[in-house]
């Protein structure tokens, strides 16, 4: 975004009246965004995040210590970093989209957002109003970093708060790097990309961690009220496959 007094005649600025110091924050250009990398298995999704959160890390754009999400990172990368899971990674992401108070500058990392934020299970108050405020990271010069299945498999309004789609197409060892689309909701643009020297990426993270938290929430175990609404298991063979697909 240009700087609007660039646009601007001496008197046109003097008209307004504004004191220096409401002229010195008369610019505030939107940084960050919602990154949404999508895909199905081995994609390398969550390898492109761990490539973004180093290259934020190494570029002296933000330090670990303004970050936080439900993956481990190790090294220089992981000092800092607060790791959060489940319920307590729900609350950090309400407070730091505050309305009233919010948190600038962070880096917040949800892998597998779908296990967290499900499309398939009636979304709570809190999931909406987490959901609804990721309008606003921009604003905040915040960083969303998450990462979500082919399919509806995550919250609808995540999908549209997302800035960036970005679509990996897996890892290229020779080449070491990984291609991928970005669709560009900001400027209504489709790209395509290459980012170099992410085996390296591979060794800042746990490739083996369940992100997802073991909370309460999933705790909980639904009671069934028709049990003589259950599928004998001798009926089985009585539901048609014909049009199942074959794995």
């Amino acid at each position: 975004m240009p700087n609007p007094l660039d646009y601007l005649t001496k008197e046109q600025i003097a008209e307004l009246q504004l004191s220096p110091d409401e002229l010195s924050t008369a610019y505030q250009p939107s940084g960050g965004g919602v990154y949404h990398c999508r895909g199905a298995e081995d994609a390398c999704k969550t390898l492109w995040i761990a490539k973004r959160y180093k290259y934020l890390i190494d570029s002296g754009q933000y330090s670990p210590e303004e970050a936080f999400g439900n993956m481990t990172f190790k090294g220089k990368y992981g000092w800092g970093y607060t790791v959060l899971k489940g319920e307590k990674l729900h609350e950090e992401l309400h407070r730091i989209t505050n309305p009233l108070n919010p948190a600038k500058h962070k880096i917040a990392i949800i892998d597998e957002i779908d296990t967290e934020f499900p499309a398939r299970f009636f979304a709570g108050r809190e999931q909406t109003e987490i959901a609804l405020r990721m309008w606003h990271i921009r604003k905040l010069h915040t960083n969303i970093l998450m990462s979500s299945h082919i399919g509806n498999s995550t919250d609808l309004i995540f999908h549209l708060a997302s800035h960036f789609t970005i679509l990996p197409e897996g890892i290229n060892w020779v080449k070491d790097c990984i291609d991928f689309t970005v669709i560009n909701r900001l400027d209504k643009q489709i790209s395509y990309w290459s980012v170099y020297n992410v085996i390296q990426a591979m060794l800042i993270y746990s490739r083996q961690e369940l992100t997802e938290g073991e909370d309460n929430r999933h705790k909980k175990v639904k009671k069934n009220n028709h049990p003589d609404e259950l599928i004998n298991q001798d009926d089985w063979s009585e539901i048609p496959s014909d049009n199942l697909p074959i794995y």
